[in-house]
Formats: structure tokens, sequence, C-alpha cells
């Protein structure tokens, strides 16, 4: 299998990545990355500069030290506040190790050069890069490169792998015994439009800001079927490294989160009726890691409405990928939102910004944009002005739309295995 555009003269160690990790780079890391790539350059462009094994090892040795810098680096304080270049530093760390990788394991005096040694080398790499996307910033000479790279990865793995990555049938056993949906009283039904018209969704519901249920706007999709087939998803995204929430939802005490492989996570999440704890791939830019998956979905035209009266900026983008049971607590988000259903059905539990002072929000900095009471189990003891709190609710189906107005809290529960992608724009 020949993997020599991997290394290339401009793929992915260009004159101008060079030039980015000299300029980009805290000087405590700068010293030690410049030395490697400009080997790494040399070799490249030159036969008479051989790679040996050992240094190529030790030079991996080094990268990993700078690497565990930078993420100590990365997860002191606040994430806002970490300086972009320790996130670029991070970037170009990965980068390095990649080529580093790939390059030893090509290297003539390497110890073994089996298909099993090859695959591994192959899913430690695209672990790395992953890590790179989630963690690091797109490098200012190429910001698509680590996305590139990681696909082609991808299909080399997949061949590899030939059919043993798709011996995985049935995963998403769409007949499982569905959640039972709340019922509540004083909660009026979300109005339903059908292809509304774009005329018909401003007047009608963006502007005075209702939300409603939006049904046949997905049919040109490819997602609505693709989807549900997971040896397509596990093709695409089974190697991929993914942040998975692990526990009932992110204000209990039993809630963190983990990196897990997507075919981990599909394996131990979505397989099982009644998994142990339960995962939720949530509120996760996927299609920017993977960017393949956007060709199966479009977003919809509804976004090019903007509050700020000046052209739409591109919506943010995020996927919900989790078994029956995962639930968004009570909260608001400060943009407007489209939840556009791709499997499954969820529940959804609205209330007007008006009646916030009735859903006791947090009062804490990290949280006041979640309440405290639970609308499915009320405690009207506990949250006394709960009971006055007037709100709506709707069941998402496959193929549907919710659009949620800025401010309004809501809260989602999965009655199903499920799959979503929410637009937020301003």
């Amino acid at each position: 299998m020949d993997i020599t555009w991997l290394c290339a003269k401009d793929f992915p160690l260009s004159e101008a990545l060079l030039v980015d990790i000299e300029s980009n780079s805290p000087l405590e890391i700068k010293v030690h990355l410049t030395l490697i790539c400009r080997k790494l350059w040399a070799s490249m462009n030159s036969t008479k500069i051989i790679l040996t094994y050992k240094w190529l090892q030790d030079a991996i040795v080094t990268v990993e030290a700078c690497l565990d810098r930078t993420w100590e680096s990365l997860n002191s304080g606040c994430w806002k506040e970490v300086s972009i270049h320790y996130k670029y530093c991070y970037t170009f760390c990965t980068i390095i190790k990649s080529v580093l990788l790939l390059t030893q394991h090509k290297c003539k005096d390497a110890p073994t050069k089996s298909k099993i040694a090859q695959l591994k080398t192959f899913e430690d790499t695209i672990l790395q890069i992953d890590k790179g996307i989630l963690l690091g910033s797109p490098p200012l000479s190429d910001p698509e490169l680590l996305t590139t790279v990681a696909c082609k990865l991808t299909s080399l793995i997949h061949e590899l792998k030939g059919k043993k990555c798709l011996k995985v049938e049935n995963l998403m056993t769409f007949g499982c015994r569905a959640l039972q949906r709340t019922e509540l009283p004083g909660l009026s039904l979300v109005l339903h439009y059908h292809q509304p018209s774009m005329e018909a969704f401003y007047k009608d519901i963006f502007h005075p800001k209702i939300p409603a249920v939006l049904k046949g706007c997905m049919e040109h999709w490819k997602a609505l079927e693709l989807w549900r087939n997971p040896e397509y998803l596990l093709k695409i995204a089974g190697v991929r490294t993914v942040p998975i929430e692990i526990g009932s939802h992110y204000t209990a005490e039993d809630w963190t989160q983990r990196l897990l492989t997507f075919s981990e996570f599909i394996v131990s999440y979505m397989t099982p009726d009644t998994p142990p704890k339960l995962g939720y791939l949530a509120q996760h830019e996927l299609f920017n890691q993977i960017p393949e998956l956007m060709d199966d979905i479009a977003v919809p035209d509804y976004c090019n409405f903007t509050d700020s009266g000046v052209d739409a900026k591109p919506p943010d983008i995020n996927a919900w990928l989790g078994p029956k049971g995962t639930m968004s607590p009570l909260h608001f988000d400060p943009k407007n939102n489209l939840l556009c259903q791709v499997f499954g059905h969820k529940e959804v539990i609205l209330f007007h910004p008006q009646q916030t002072s009735n859903l006791y929000p947090y009062k804490t900095k990290l949280l006041t944009n979640t309440a405290r009471v639970d609308p499915t189990r009320p405690d009207f003891q506990k949250w006394p002005k709960f009971e006055k709190a007037i709100g709506m609710t709707s069941t998402l189906g496959p193929g549907e739309m919710l659009f949620i107005p800025p401010g309004w809290w809501h809260h989602v529960t999965a009655l199903s295995q499920s799959f979503s992608v929410s637009f937020w724009w301003d």
C-alpha cells in the first residue's frame, strides 16, 4: 500500500507550515520543533539525508514531551483564556508527530513492516490527529490539513481491515422499547407547519420568535437513510476519536467526559437496550472534524434570516447522537436554533423567557442558563413557583425540525436511539 503522499514535499510539511511553526509557537516549544522540522524538511528534499529509525524514535519522544507541556498549558485555567499560541502549538506538535510516525513506519531499518504494524501506525496517527483537531487550532498556513489527512487515513484503515470493521450489523436496534412521553398538565402543543415558505417562516415564526415544528423540510437529506445504517457510519467515522459525555446529564454528580473512538461509542452505548451508564455524543462539531458527513445534510435556508440586520454568518452545526434516555436539562441558548431530527424521537418541553422566575435558574456563573427544576419530575414542594409555569411540548420525529428562539428554555429527552443536528445562528 502506497503512503508516499503522506510525506510528500508539500504534504504535510510545506515551507509555509515551517514559517507558521516558527511564528506561532511558544519559545520553549519552538526550539525543539524547529530542529526536528528542519531535518524532516531536508530529508524530503534530498535523497542524501537518511533518517534512521532511532533518530525518528528520539524525535517522537521529544515531540511527545512538547505535547505534554502544551497539554498542561491548555488545561490550566479557563479554556477561553488559553493563549492561541498554545492551541496552534498543539496542532503543530500533532502534525510533526504524525509525519514522524508515518516516516518511521517506512524506515528501512524499522523492526517490522507487517500488515498489523501498518494498521497500528495508522490508528496511532489518526488518534493523534483527532486530538489535534479537538484540542488545537487549525494552522493559518493550511486550516484543512488535519481533516484532509484524517480522511485519507480513514480510507487506508478501512482498506486494511476490509470487512472486519463492518461486522457490526443491526447495532442501532430501532425497534427497541422506547421511553414513554412525559404527561404534564398545562403544556400546550407546539404548532406544526408543513414546508413553510421563507416569507411565512419569517412572518409567522422567526420575527415573532415562536417555537414551531417544521415538517417536510429535510426530505432531500441523504442522512435520513444513510445514517440509519451503522455500516455506513462506521466506515466513515469508526476509527475517529470523539468526546463522549458519560452520565445522566451535565449537571449531575456522576457526569464526566471521555475520548472514545466512534466505533467504541456505538458498541458500548448504542447497542445494548439498557447500557450501564448513558453515553452521549453531545453538542459536538462533528462536521468540522469529519467533513465527509456534511455531504449528507444541508444548512436550512431559514438560517439566512438574522436578528442583526447584517448578512448571516454560517451557523454553528453540532451533532447529538445517543441511546434512549439521554437528556439535556432545562436551559436556554442565546442564538436561534433549528434542531433537526435525523432518526429516533425526542421530547422537547419549552418555556418562554418570561417564565424564568418560575424555573429556578442556577445562581453560579457557569450555569446561569440552566434551571434547577426538572419539568419531567416536578417537585412542587421544593420549587413551588414552577407550578405556575406555562409551557409547550412537542415530540420531534425523523425528518422534522424544531425552531427554538433565543432565550427560550428547553428540556430535551431522547425517547429512543436518536441522531439530531442543530444549527445555531444569530
